[in-house]
């Protein structure tokens, strides 16, 4: 077994030499290093926002209730006040089965918090990462205002009970029937300002057309319910 010894370097020119293969290769190594990583990320970012804007349709689409449902909603409200005052607990009773002025449902902001989570922020325009979060923001405040709304949805409508409640229960559900009417405003407000208009302006996003058309149908056979003149 024969064993090569490295050759003697014969000079500062071939010592230069082999360091600055040494050094180069360093070098490519490192920029092919940083090239996969940016392939990466920007492969990462592709698919994030990709759910971003699936998780956005969806909410701005269901944000576009509070204002076609508007005219329903009020109408709807100021109903039940009245049917509250008279304990009328049939009327109370044909709202209810007709069901409330405002679409159940989830929030989605799964992406959002995945996108957090991953850090996606780090290799993402800061602009547009700044309004992916104010648009998730609204979605937030929006999920914690419904849990509200169900609330105080189910507490008005114990008023169609047939028994004539104290003065107590009476004055629950009337206060009941006025937070609705304020939260609904103030989602109204938060769905305009910081999802639907946003939305569009920043991510070029709109309601669906098929839940538009779902909500003015409901918009349209809840007046016709309360007596009320379509708008």
């Amino acid at each position: 077994m024969h064993i090569h010894k490295p050759k003697p370097l014969h000079g500062v020119r071939e010592f230069v030499s082999e360091i600055s293969v040494i050094v180069v290769g360093i070098l490519i190594a490192l920029v092919l290093e940083q090239t996969v990583e940016s392939l990466h990320w920007r492969h990462k970012v592709q698919q994030a926002e990709v759910r971003l804007r699936a998780d956005l349709q969806y909410d701005i689409t269901f944000a576009a209730q509070f204002d076609v449902l508007q005219p329903c909603a009020e109408a709807y409200l100021d109903r039940i006040q009245t049917d509250l005052v008279k304990h009328d607990a049939v009327d109370i009773m044909r709202l209810y089965e007709f069901g409330p002025p405002f679409e159940r449902g989830a929030w989605e902001s799964v992406a959002w918090e995945s996108a957090v989570a991953s850090q996606i922020g780090d290799h993402i325009d800061n602009d547009r990462f700044q309004a992916y979060s104010e648009a998730f923001r609204g979605t937030n405040l929006l999920r914690d205002f419904q849990a509200h709304l169900r609330d105080d949805y189910a507490s008005a409508m114990t008023g169609r009970f047939t028994l004539p409640p104290d003065a107590k229960v009476a004055a629950d559900q009337l206060a009941a029937v006025e937070r609705l009417r304020l939260t609904l405003l103030d989602e109204r407000a938060i769905s305009a300002n910081d999802l639907i208009t946003p939305g569009k302006a920043r991510f070029g996003i709109t309601p669906d057309a098929k839940f538009g058309a779902k909500l003015r149908e409901k918009a349209s056979a809840c007046l016709a319910i309360l007596g009320q003149p379509q708008k």
